[in-house]
């Protein structure tokens, strides 16, 4: 992704709309912040950073790389200074674009899905995600499967820490696009599992609406949705009528909403 995306993240605001799970909530701070910092480099350390393993946290109070591994850099192209300078902003510009669409709207789909669950249950989330960047230099694809987790949690239930560890893909031919994953417990011992493609079947929704909601979620507008369907633009605002009705929503925001809580991305 270009780094022109990353200015206008910037400059509009737009990462904490795209993050909207963080708007509005109070800075919590901890004694022990940098203990647990600490904690993963010795823990980076000693799992020797193997070729291709890349851990990293971020600080989603204000949405920092609080910890990473510097041989990102090696792998990527992408600059300690540069990461550190623009945290979640500059991951998501690294990202190949379908691939930071997506990627956005799994977090956003995961954090919905956090923020109702309890307080021991949020500390059972566990995520899984392909995803590619492209290299700073080449713009070569760079594949990685990463595990994630939330790393801390404070007492209110907000996620202030989580951790990632990617381990890069080198044969990755059988791959085609953004993979993700993710699960919890609940309090019962009942494990709940969400998956790309489990769509639930009571949407109600036409497969060519399910389709055009799909690029609503990606955040195209109706005549890049036109474009990409060979349909007319009149066709789809039709059909985004249909959506709004059927779905009971007012605007395109709740719609995006209601289609992510199927599972729809």
């Amino acid at each position: 992704m270009e780094i022109s995306l990353l200015e206008e993240l910037k400059k509009q605001n737009k990462l904490s709309d795209f993050f909207s799970y963080w708007k509005k909530k109070s800075p919590t701070y901890y004694p022990e912040e940098r203990d647990i910092l600490e904690d993963l480099r010795r823990f980076s350390q000693n799992l020797a950073l193997k070729e291709g393993i890349v851990m990293g946290c971020f600080d989603y109070r204000d949405l920092s790389l609080a910890f990473f591994t510097e041989n990102i850099e090696q792998i990527s192209g992408y600059s300690v200074e540069f990461l550190k300078k623009n945290g979640i902003a500059g991951v998501i510009s690294a990202l190949h674009p379908e691939d930071a669409q997506e990627h956005v709207a799994f977090n956003n789909k995961v954090l919905e899905t956090f923020n109702q669950a309890s307080l021991s249950e949020k500390k059972t989330f566990e995520l899984s995600y392909t995803v590619r960047w492209l290299h700073k230099d080449d713009g070569h694809e760079i594949w990685f499967f990463t595990k994630a987790k939330p790393y801390l949690v404070d007492q209110e239930g907000n996620f202030v820490y989580d951790l990632h560890i990617a381990f890069q893909i080198n044969n990755h031919e059988h791959l085609t696009g953004y993979d993700w994953s993710f699960s919890y417990t609940k309090d019962n011992g009942e494990k709940v599992l969400f998956k790309k493609n489990d769509v639930k079947q009571d949407i109600p929704l036409t497969k060519k609406e399910i389709e055009i909601g799909s690029y609503l979620v990606k955040g195209m507008d109706s005549q890049e949705i036109a474009e990409k369907l060979f349909i007319s633009r009149n066709t789809v605002f039709t059909h985004r009528k249909s959506i709004m009705k059927k779905l009971n929503a007012k605007n395109v925001a709740e719609v995006i909403k209601t289609l992510i809580s199927y599972g729809i991305n």
